[in-house]
């Protein structure tokens, strides 16, 4: 099953935002009889992230249309096939895990990533991010407008290289630290993208293949992107 099939089958059940009986029990079946290898689950998952991106009408409540991703999950989770295995990491700081860990992340994204972090002032970090934007990875960011103009913020000039940016322009704050990575991985915790952080903060770092929290996650992320308009 290649790329074109799998995104059409999907799109026929995407139509109403809610899976069908009928199309959930059309989908276990031919699951069951496809090899779903771990290449094959990422890239179906890709695909139904990049359906729930760009189809989900801006009228149609988040959750409407997240039911339809986490059905999907669900009966890929179900399916009698060689599933992904599920794999989570804690890092702790002070001391530099956490940031070397984010840096191998972003090095290591083939296609895309999200960032959706309070601020950033790790030059480290931003250099893997811009070595990343080099390559052509596709990266969207999502910080606080109050920390943006912080001094050392590295905001701006990730910006300034093109990286699409956008802003919490509200009274209050835009406090997530969570990063998205080729919809695979999702990286979350306390842990602030700075150099006070690894040097000097007791903080966290959790990494999880978890399908279900990515799913929640990038509806996050969607959410608050379409949000704070440019």
């Amino acid at each position: 099953m290649d790329r074109s099939q799998i995104r059409n089958m999907l799109l026929q059940t995407f139509e109403d935002f809610q899976m069908t009986r009928s199309e959930r029990s059309a989908l276990n079946q031919i699951f069951s009889h496809v090899s779903l290898t771990d290449h094959n689950l990422s890239l179906i998952r890709n695909e139904a992230f990049q359906i729930f991106r760009e189809h989900k009408p801006a009228g149609v409540p988040d959750g409407q249309a997240l039911s339809w991703l986490e059905d999907l999950i669900k009966i890929l989770a179900n399916t009698n096939t060689k599933e992904a295995a599920l794999s989570s990491e804690a890092l702790f700081s002070p001391h530099d895990d956490c940031s070397h860990r984010i840096c191998r992340l972003i090095s290591s994204a083939r296609k895309k990533f999200d960032i959706c972090v309070f601020t950033i002032t790790d030059d480290r970090i931003t250099e893997a991010i811009l070595g990343a934007h080099a390559r052509q990875v596709q990266i969207r960011i999502i910080t606080d407008n109050d920390k943006s103009f912080d001094l050392g913020s590295d905001i701006e000039r990730l910006e300034r290289s093109g990286i699409p940016v956008r802003t919490d322009q509200t009274e209050y704050h835009m406090h997530h630290k969570f990063a998205l990575f080729d919809s695979e991985y999702v990286l979350t915790g306390s842990y602030n993208w700075t150099r006070s952080a690894s040097l000097n903060n007791s903080e966290n770092l959790v990494i999880t293949n978890d399908p279900q929290l990515l799913v929640r996650f990038e509806s996050e992320f969607e959410k608050l992107w379409n949000g704070f308009v440019v």
